[in-house]
């Protein structure tokens, strides 16, 4: 008879990336999720950051907000460059990748504060390799721009 440990480990390897994203959380959670507006967040149910790393079963998301495990909501990842600007000047990007997720670890990263989140897609789509290495292309070609121009922020 086969035994298990219990413990879960991951499936998939994660590739770092850099793009700007953030995390929606889901309708079923709102009533227990929300942040102030002192945090820094420019909705009670939206957390802005960075996606840190990616594979077919989930990402990470570093974000100054702290977000509980088992929560679950949507994460957009943006492109790198602006497609517009809004009224007051800011810069506007499309949304080039979009999943369902779950958080499956928190961590403080720094004091001021910023944390890692790590969550799992739930129900991965059936073209969510492919859609992961357009992501990884994307970053790789923000990345290449930044170098050129001599730094992230031109």
């Amino acid at each position: 008879m086969s035994q298990t440990s219990g413990l879960t480990i991951r499936q998939h390897a994660r590739e770092s990336l850099e793009l700007r994203a953030e995390f929606v959380v889901s309708d079923a959670h709102r009533e227990q999720v929300r942040f102030s507006p002192m945090s820094g967040s420019t909705e009670a149910h939206v957390t802005r950051g960075v996606a840190s790393d990616i594979s077919a079963g989930g990402m990470g998301l570093i974000c100054p907000q702290f977000v509980p495990r088992m929560c679950e909501g949507t994460v957009r990842v943006y492109g790198s460059e602006a497609v517009s600007f809004a009224s007051d000047g800011a810069p506007v990007y499309d949304v080039i990748f979009e999943h369902t997720a779950k958080v499956r670890r928190v961590t403080l990263e720094t004091h001021d504060p910023s944390f890692a989140i790590g969550m799992a897609f739930i129900d991965p789509a059936p073209d969510v390799e492919e859609r992961v290495q357009r992501l990884l292309d994307e970053s790789a070609k923000a990345k290449a721009k930044a170098s050129r121009e001599g730094g992230p922020d031109g």
